[in-house]
């Protein structure tokens, strides 16, 4: 009986020591496979503050619209107010370069468009404050934020990401009232 009882111990001992042994392996794997597309992700990126910051001072004045496109390579697209007016600017996300930059056009035929200096100062409800409305709304990470014109109203058009679900979430420039939350397909 005692050597029974021995060799189903011993068995017992090797099956607990196989199963520690594919665990902590998978945990290695998955962990470092975690971590390098973290790292990919985010290798060399310039900071959306340090982007503005560069950006700011490099023309020497205020990004007023900033937005992430996630496309290859990623860019931070944004709109700087300066003496000489409003420039469209667009930043490799990695190295920091100026892809892009062109002043705005102010003369516009169409009414309903406005530009985005008359945009900026029409606007009651800043950026940030649009973005903590939004995130109240739909708890996640704001992935494009724009200030924009709909059917006559200023709106700021946010998409917002919560694990895989992505969210379109417009808010009233004027009154920070959420006109929409809504699941994207």
């Amino acid at each position: 009986m005692k050597k029974q009882w021995s060799t189903i111990k011993e068995g017992i001992i090797q099956r607990k020591k196989v199963i520690m042994t594919v665990s902590i392996a998978s945990v290695l794997l998955f962990g470092g496979a975690a971590g390098t597309a973290v790292y990919a992700v985010n290798k060399g990126n310039l900071s959306e503050d340090e982007a503005i910051k560069m950006i700011s001072e490099k023309l020497g004045g205020e990004v007023t619209q900033f937005e992430k496109d996630w496309d290859q390579p990623m860019t931070y697209e944004m709109t700087v107010k300066t003496k000489e007016g409003y420039q469209d600017v667009d930043v490799d996300a990695e190295k920091g370069e100026i892809l892009s930059q062109e002043m705005e056009d102010g003369d516009d035929d169409d009414d309903e468009n406005m530009s985005t200096q008359q945009a900026v100062e029409t606007a009651k409800v800043s950026r940030d404050q649009a973005e903590k409305i939004a995130l109240k709304a739909v708890d996640g990470q704001v992935t494009d934020m724009e200030l924009d014109s709909e059917n006559g109203t200023l709106v700021y058009e946010l998409e917002i990401k919560q694990g895989i679900k992505e969210y379109d979430v417009v808010v009233d420039a004027t009154t920070g009232k959420v006109l929409k939350n809504q699941l994207d397909d």
